[in-house]
């Protein structure tokens, strides 16, 4: 490419750019504030016998309905209040609610199913148009840190769309939202779906796929080609294509180039980068100085590769999921920057627990399981890949357990707990449950859980039960809870209420778990809340600005599913169920339930407890 291409093409990509439509502000919906503290009432003193209660919902209470939700929301808001919000009955009191009425409106309707395979309706993205749908995107965590929400919005944005599917614009968002999640090869996948043409909008995000793939020539390539082409670049993208062809100037060794477009990145409102300030080293021949960022894009790490790169701890810590994820599964990254970069794009679920578990087999040393499990051997990322390739390839069930339980606890400590837990699923599902290896039970209750492999934890509870040691019932709450196919529910919540009476539930734990139990529609047991009155309330955690939460009730309302899963991200905030407040986290549960997602939604509850749910003292 020479270099008065280069700069024609630079000149072209300045001025080829349209304003994004301006979304309209849906408004103020209004805050929600929770009533006061539910308490046990004088007409629940009759409690009858375990085996004959049931703690689901009465079959006359509607769901959906007018009232829905308004006397279950947990107290303490943290400051949002709603004059018009109902509080909850006190004690005393009963509630009655409205017959059903025999109207049927939407949202009383199954879905329709997609053919596509997603397991999503097929009118996805109802109640958004493009607009909105680009605003909501731009304040939401991609991807989310929830594990449950990202396998829903994994298979919200690959799915086949219908309605404005059709559109460009909205074709483009959607490539858009893949590549900030980490996941190239999606959005490679499905810009190949795309009819030939010849969009500057298209061949830019194509451009910046292939600079992910290290494909520098091939991405130098439709970065020229782009500013030859109809139509325009919103002014959002405009700033990374201008450094695009500003990193192809480096490639080409043109400094004026070079130089030029981090001027002209700067006239569209780059804000300083490692790559801008690397551009601007590479033009004038001296060394790069950069300044602390917030983040570190995958454009600024191969800009500033080709003038000595950047510090590992830094793309470490600060690297986005597409340049995590591209290091991880890239042969040319050095190994002691790669090999940890697959942990870290695993906690931003830029890499699922299948990729990252792949990883670690081809990296795993081989180290005697004994060296292991007395913690000699490699350290850090090889530690755990050893641990797992030892845990997998180990026959002698007593040897195995350990070094499963080894790799759980060592992955728990690098945040990675659930993840390790559906990596590690396998080599469990391989370890028959026996007595001998009962004090594992507990262990494999969790596994089984966290993987979606209900049967395997209902198995070693029974092993648990025969062993004679500490009971597991409690884990069979949870497994009612998450399991969407539960064909006794509610029958094992008494097993709650002993280690609800003995305070072994922390406050925290105590609070989420009534808070996910009124979601999914079940009584909560009355010594759940006795137990809950004696303890304050936990007000921390993430709540949404005002009007989220009601936003959010209305779109699960009207089966407005693509809405209802984007609200939920934004409701949840940057961490999930883990760290949502108890508002957020139960308008976020009984929402995917309402819309049609109650699989999601039992999923979700089961994330939002199962790191504070209490464990064994022998375990």
């Amino acid at each position: 490419m020479t270099r008065h291409v280069l700069i024609a093409g630079l000149a072209l990509i300045a001025a080829n750019v349209s304003l994004p439509a301006q979304a309209q502000d849906p408004g103020n919906g209004g805050s929600t504030a929770p009533p006061a503290k539910k308490r046990a009432r004088p007409d629940d003193a009759y409690s009858p016998p375990p085996e004959q209660r049931s703690y689901l919902q009465p079959l006359g209470t509607p769901s959906g309905g007018k009232d829905d939700d308004m006397w279950t929301r947990p107290s303490g808001s943290g400051g949002n209040s709603d004059p018009n919000r109902k509080s909850a009955p006190p004690a005393g009191d009963s509630v009655m609610r409205d017959a059903i009425p025999p109207t049927v409106d939407k949202g009383d309707l199954a879905p329709v199913m997609s053919g596509d395979g997603s397991g999503l309706p097929y009118e996805l993205w109802g109640g958004l148009d493009v607009a909105g749908l680009e605003k909501l995107i731009a304040t939401i965590e991609i991807p989310p840190r929830s594990p449950v929400l990202h396998d829903l919005w994994k298979k919200l944005i690959t799915s086949s769309p219908s309605g404005d599917g059709g559109n460009s614009t909205f074709t483009a968002l959607r490539l858009e939202a893949l590549y900030r999640s980490g996941l190239a090869r999606e959005a490679a996948a499905q810009i190949a779906k795309q009819p030939p043409g010849d969009s500057s909008l298209l061949a830019s995000l194509e451009a910046r796929n292939e600079l992910a793939a290290g494909h520098s020539d091939k991405a130098c390539e439709l970065v020229s080609r782009s500013s030859t082409l109809k139509g325009s670049i919103p002014a959002r993208l405009k700033g990374q294509v201008i450094l695009m062809a500003g990193y192809c100037s480096e490639v080409q060794g043109d400094k004026s180039a070079a130089g030029l477009a981090a001027d002209l990145a700067r006239e569209e409102g780059v804000e300083t980068s490692p790559g801008l300030e690397a551009l601007d080293a590479f033009s004038s021949g001296s060394k790069p100085k950069y300044t602390p960022v917030k983040q570190v894009s995958l454009l600024d790490y191969r800009i500033a590769e080709r003038v000595g790169g950047l510090p590992h701890k830094l793309i470490l810590e600060k690297g986005e999921p597409a340049l995590l994820a591209a290091l991880a599964t890239d042969h040319s990254t050095p190994v002691d920057l790669g090999f940890p970069a697959t942990e870290a794009a695993a906690r931003l679920n830029a890499l699922t627990p299948a990729m990252l578990a792949g990883i670690y087999r081809v990296n795993a040393e081989k180290v005697p399981p004994d060296d292991l499990l007395n913690d000699r051997g490699p350290k850090g990322v090889a530690r755990r890949a050893a641990l797992l390739k030892a845990a997998e390839d180990e026959r002698t069930p007593m040897r195995k357990a350990r070094l499963i339980r080894t790799f759980l606890d060592d992955v728990k400590h690098e945040g990675l707990g659930m993840i390790g837990a559906k990596m590690i699923a396998k080599a469990t599902a391989e370890l028959q449950p026996a007595p001998e290896i009962s004090w594992f039970a507990e262990t494999g209750v969790e596994i089984g859980l966290a993987s979606g492999q209900f049967d395997m934890a209902r198995n070693w509870i029974q092993v648990a039960e025969q062993g004679g040691g500490p009971g597991l019932g409690h884990w069979r709450a949870l497994i009612d809870i998450a399991d969407p196919n539960e064909p006794d529910r509610g029958r094992s919540f008494s097993s709650l209420e002993s280690y609800a009476s003995s305070g072994r539930f922390p406050a925290a734990a105590l609070y989420r778990l009534t808070t996910v139990m009124e979601a999914l529609d079940y009584l909560v047991p009355i010594p759940l809340w006795e137990a809950a009155n004696k303890i304050a309330q936990p007000t921390s955690g993430y709540l949404p600005e005002t009007g989220v939460l009601t936003e959010l009730q209305v779109a699960s309302k009207k089966r407005e599913f693509g809405h209802t899963v984007l609200l939920v991200m934004k409701a949840l905030g940057p961490n999930g169920a883990a760290d949502a407040n108890l508002i957020a986290l139960g308008d976020s549960i009984r929402a995917l339930k309402r819309a049609g997602l109650e699989a999601d939604a039992r999923r979700l509850g089961l994330e939002a407890v199962l790191p504070t749910w209490p464990r064994t003292e022998t375990n």
